[in-house]
């Protein structure tokens, strides 16, 4: 067997070693020299990006910012702003209409930006774009803006904001702003901002349509980060996306140290364990740094994908090895190798195997006749052991059928001879009837299985009996579904639970009361007994249960030291026609009482 192995294992690996060399030398290199191509190119189509990018936004500012240069410098716009005439309603509506006119003719139609406001820290307010509107603000809500007193220190230079929410309406829009800062006087201290917004929505699409005009967001396959000079991430303006609030500043970190104003590098990211590719582009005008990056396992995807086909056809050639390995050695090996899987297969199901070896050596031809000889008498031998534990299980399910408590008889005939004295003839009657039906359902020979209606059947017969012994003493409650009524289940199956209650668990004051209720699925069913008793006291569930979980424990062999017909006995009925799929749970209700649940797997028991 050894020699035969040897003879496989080095035909296997000369072949599989000489593949595989030249597969790998030629996926190296052409992965290497095409890795190197591909980044090459994308750097510089990403740098491009960047650079276009950067200007578009530029062109943006640029615009805006002339539009409050003109404004600031135009007299007659100041001269009305900073008029405070108290003169008639008309008057007022007069300088209205002439400060629109004037902001009309400085920014001319249609307008590039979302809104115009100027403003001065006494909450004199012009509106005019998207709204138009001359009025006075509460001075104090115009200072209490964070942003105003940084834009008053630059004393007329631009500032340019990050995406927030307009200020000055309820409309939750998220703007971007220029502002520059303004006095009457050229000179004096400065008190008033003109600002100039765009919705941030614009700034999106612009970004957007630059990276991808074909607007298909799943042919992307790089980040775009813009950033201002303090390094806060202008886009994308996601506050509810933890992942960017990662990243975006493990990106800034490498790009803020550079010192040229375009450039594109190599970093390792530290989240994901892999090389990406950086552009960025500085702006000299706004400050802004526009970044896109691009993992370069992304970028490598065809040669990836390349390498990924070559090591696949490297497979498929290696299965063709084995194959051809594989009839070499099969006359051989093959034989023995059967016999030897028969041999760790066996089992009661598999007794009879058929190997069918045809061979040219006698050997191993005897060698297969004697294992097939072998099983044969086996399993003649265990059909023998089989069929004699099978008939004294039977006579022992038989007897225990057979078996009706003789107290219950005796109490059942005193009853009926009370009964008689009182004259209460219609009593005795259904007695009798209910008693003789009883004797007659436990007397019938066989172990044939009977369905849940006639359990049921039984049963009642057995707690009207009850309920004339007992009076009002106890009530039973029955919740069985119409589906489950054709079940089979082994004879005497529900009764034997509900006697239980009467003999061990109600031993307090009445009233009792037993609840039996049916749950059927497409896959199983189940019924669960419940009572108001004492429950199962420790000892006693640990003993049950372990019988139930022992499966070394062969029914019947306790069987003498039980004094009744035990769950035991329901539980091993139950695992003979239900094989592995049998339920059988059994606890203590948290208030007080048992709960005992049996049941099987419809596809086993049969419906």
């Amino acid at each position: 067997m050894i020699k035969f192995k040897r003879i496989q294992s080095k035909l296997f690996v000369s072949y599989s070693s000489l593949i595989l060399v030249i597969l790998f030398s030629l996926g190296i290199s052409f992965y290497f020299s095409t890795a190197h191509v591909l980044k090459k190119q994308a750097s510089e189509s990403n740098l491009q990006l960047s650079l276009n990018l950067s200007d578009k936004l530029d062109s943006q500012f640029k615009y805006m910012d002339s539009i409050a240069e003109r404004v600031i410098s135009a007299q007659p716009v100041k001269q009305l702003f900073f008029s405070k005439s108290t003169d008639t309603e008309v008057t007022i509506l007069h300088n209205k209409w002439d400060i629109t006119s004037m902001l009309f003719s400085i920014t001319g139609t249609p307008f590039q930006f979302y809104q115009m406001n100027l403003f001065d820290l006494n909450g004199h307010f012009v509106k005019f774009g998207k709204e138009y509107d001359v009025h006075d603000l509460d001075p104090n809500i115009v200072r209490s803006k964070e942003w105003i007193q940084p834009v008053l220190q630059l004393d007329g230079k631009r500032n340019i904001s990050m995406p927030r929410l307009n200020d000055w309406d309820n409309s939750e829009s998220i703007i971007i702003s220029l502002s520059r800062a303004f006095s009457e006087v050229f000179g004096a201290k400065v008190d008033s901002i003109v600002e100039i917004q765009q919705e941030y929505k614009e700034f999106e699409n612009l970004i957007e349509r630059s990276v991808n005009p074909a607007n298909d967001q799943s042919s992307l396959n790089f980040n775009v980060y813009v950033y201002n000079s303090e390094g806060d991430l202008v886009y994308p303006h996601q506050p509810g996306n933890t992942n960017l609030k990662d990243l975006s500043p493990f990106y800034w970190n490498s790009i803020q140290d550079k010192t040229e104003l375009h450039n594109t590098f190599t970093i390792k990211n530290s989240y994901n364990h892999g090389s990406e590719s950086v552009s960025y582009t500085r702006s000299e005008f706004t400050g802004w740094t526009v970044a896109l990056i691009q993992s370069e396992s992304i970028l490598l995807e065809p040669v990836i994908n390349f390498r990924n086909d070559l090591l696949f056809f490297g497979i498929i050639i290696l299965f063709i090895t084995m194959i051809v390995t594989f009839f070499v050695s099969k006359s051989l090996t093959i034989p023995i190798r059967r016999i030897r899987k028969s041999i760790k297969t066996l089992s009661l199901d598999t007794l009879n195997p058929r190997l069918n070896n045809n061979v040219s050596l006698n050997e191993l031809e005897e060698l297969n006749q004697s294992f097939l000889d072998m099983c044969d008498r086996l399993k003649s031998s265990l059909e023998e052991t089989v069929s004699a534990k099978s008939h004294e299980i039977q006579a022992r399910l038989f007897a225990l059928q057979a078996q009706m408590n003789p107290h219950f008889l005796y109490n059942t005939l005193a009853i009926i001879s009370i009964k008689a004295e009182n004259n209460n003839q219609d009593e005795i009657v259904e007695m009798c009837h209910n008693l003789s039906e009883m004797l007659r359902y436990i007397a019938v020979e066989g172990s044939k299985s009977v369905t849940i209606a006639d359990e049921l059947d039984y049963m009642l017969k057995y707690l009207e009996l009850m309920k004339i012994r007992y009076m009002k003493q106890f009530n039973y409650d029955i919740d069985i579904p119409e589906e489950m009524n054709d079940i089979q289940v082994p004879r005497l199956l529900i009764q034997p639970i509900i006697e239980n209650c009467f003999k061990h668990a109600f031993t307090q004051k009445p009233p009792w009361n037993i609840a039996i209720k049916g749950v059927y699925t497409a896959q199983s069913w189940k019924i669960t007994i419940s009572d108001n008793g004492t429950g199962f006291d420790k000892q006693t569930y640990i003993q049950i249960m372990d019988k139930v979980n022992n499966q070394g424990f062969k029914y019947g062999e306790e069987a003498e030291s039980l004094d009744r017909i035990g769950l035991i006995n329901i539980y091993y009925r139950l695992k003979i026609l239900y094989n592995h799929n049998v339920i059988f749970e059994i606890s203590n209700d948290h208030n007080s009482g048992a709960i005992i649940t049996i049941g099987g797997s419809r596809s086993d028991g049969g419906d």
